[in-house]
């Protein structure tokens, strides 16, 4: 065999394997079995936390937390008027000395209520990460568990798709998962 013959050999060998590989690749683009494994869902995250009975818990309990910020500050505000209100009152029978501390009590006091304010919306956020973490979770490990169950390969969030069919929604899925879910004694 000569250099030609062998270049020529490797050319026609080297067609078949493209021909067979682009015949492949059409198979397997255009194979509506292949293409039926991978269903695709879509699930609204919110709305499955909200269903959980773990959400209506940490939502109490932030409730709670924030009523007690509120009280606290209150409280301290009533504080303050209640000291503002003495001051008035006998500011003309204290010297410059008790005065001066009054005011020095008062200002504290106004300086803690402004320090209320800025750090609320702070602890509240800090508390709701704390307590809502493990609600989410629970929550996308749901999710993956009923579209494991169900033969979804791809989930995406539905708050980030323009359009998509009602039919492969899997909140329904996952609703009857939480209510025919094991209750947990009460403690």
């Amino acid at each position: 065999m000569t250099i030609f013959e062998t270049i020529k050999h490797k050319q026609v060998t080297m067609k078949k394997l493209l021909t067979l590989g682009l015949v492949m690749i059409a198979l397997v683009a255009f194979n509506p079995f292949l293409n039926a494994q991978n269903k695709t869902g879509y699930v609204s995250v919110d709305e499955v936390v909200q269903l959980m009975p773990e959400y209506k818990k940490a939502s109490a309990d932030m409730a709670q937390f924030d009523s007690a910020l509120q009280i606290n500050y209150a409280e301290t505000l009533k504080e303050l008027n209640r000291q503002d209100s003495v001051f008035k009152a006998d500011s003309t029978k204290m010297t410059n000395a008790v005065k001066t501390a009054k005011k020095e009590q008062m200002k504290k006091l106004l300086i803690e209520l402004q320090g209320y304010e800025q750090n609320y919306q702070q602890q509240m956020q800090q508390k709701q990460e704390e307590l809502m973490a493990p609600v989410a979770q629970k929550a996308n490990q749901m999710i993956a568990d009923v579209a494991k169950a169900n033969g979804y390969a791809y989930v995406f969030r539905k708050e980030a798709l323009i359009v998509q069919p009602d039919a492969d929604d899997l909140l329904p899925l996952i609703k009857k998962k939480i209510e025919g879910a094991p209750k947990a004694p009460a403690k």
